[in-house]
């Protein structure tokens, strides 16, 4: 019997998108050059699905986020969510759409007003699309969320300096939650986090997906998290894609050599495995994306780096089947 796969519904589409930041100097803010935040990248996320975006501080990741929420207005590329172009939406129309795509952001600790209470955290959203309605129903919808993130609904009227950084970051997914969205940016949401309650906060990530079939782009730098609930995974360096591929496969057979050095450094609970295996030390820091390297952006602290990456910028290109790569030692096959 041949077993029929259901076709996967796209449901965000990213094409070349650019986010530049202009740099100015002097008291006339004369423009001197442009930070190059994201550069020419692009993506699916299909429904149901969770893209990982990782990579080190400055590489761009928390700024794709801010993009496809359009709290930024991009410099050039195209956002399209569920097949309406969202790129350069504005006002009520942008609002409209921003009630089913919602962003939860790294620190819990700053993400929440202080002055108010865990009911008015909550709906507010809701009342600014005044889709809130009588106090009861309001108080009802609140306790029921907090009870699905795994919170005590009595906690309600409490502030948010009454709980602890785990508790705030689930406030902060019930929030999100009130406005039923389709589609979640985590941006670092663990990273502040204990190590035991990042795993309690994941796991609740990947009940939560299940049950309301969201689509997640999961951003961080913990390579060993990001796999855990990432379907597809983007390695980015200086506001490029690196290498892009399933997450199976990104672990089992990376292909750049910034990969490569990542997936070293993440810890193995095997003591005896962790202790054989050959770490990937990168020298030198990541260049600044005012003024990026000629060729490839990683050519400055790639042990592999010859003449042609230093020359050339390298393609962004298909070696397997849905395993992309950009870097001249990698050819078609992976090898």
């Amino acid at each position: 019997m041949i077993e029929i796969v259901p076709e996967k519904e796209e449901i965000l589409k990213v094409e070349n998108l650019k986010m530049y930041f202009p740099v100015t100097k002097g008291l006339l803010k004369r423009k001197v050059g442009d930070v190059k935040a994201v550069d020419d990248v692009s993506f699916t996320v299909n429904k149901g699905e969770t893209l990982g975006i990782v990579g080190e501080s400055g590489s761009g990741k928390s700024t794709i986020g801010n993009c496809v929420m359009r709290n930024l207005n991009i410099t050039s590329g195209t956002i399209t969510y569920k097949g309406r172009d969202i790129s350069y939406m504005k006002n009520e129309e942008l609002r409209a759409v921003h009630s089913k795509l919602q962003m939860i952001t790294q620190n819990p600790f700053e993400s929440l007003d202080p002055r108010m209470t865990v009911l008015d955290i909550i709906m507010e959203g809701p009342r600014i699309r005044n889709s809130a309605r009588s106090i009861y129903e309001q108080t009802a919808y609140t306790k029921e969320l907090l009870e699905k993130v795994g919170l005590n609904p009595e906690y309600i009227d409490r502030y948010p300096h009454e709980f602890s950084g785990g508790q705030r970051q689930r406030i902060s997914i019930a929030r999100s939650l009130a406005m039923q969205p389709e589609f979640i940016v985590c941006d670092e949401i663990v990273s502040a986090l204990d190590v035991s309650i990042q795993a309690q906060i994941v796991k609740l990530m990947m009940r939560l997906q299940e049950e309301y079939n969201m689509s997640y782009i999961f951003i961080g730098h913990d390579l060993s998290v990001v796999r855990y609930l990432s379907d597809n995974i983007a390695v980015m360096y200086l506001g490029k894609i690196m290498e892009y591929t399933n997450a199976e496969t990104l672990y089992d057979n990376p292909l750049h050599p910034y990969t490569q050095a990542l997936i070293s450094a993440v810890p193995i609970p095997d003591p005896v495995v962790d202790r054989e295996r050959k770490r990937i030390l990168l020298e030198g820091e990541v260049p600044s994306p005012i003024n990026p390297p000629k060729g490839c952006n990683f050519c400055t602290r790639c042990p592999y780096a010859t003449e042609e990456c230093r020359e050339a910028e390298p393609e962004y290109k298909e070696v397997e089947e849905g395993h992309f790569v950009a870097c001249h030692r990698v050819k078609k096959g992976g090898a």
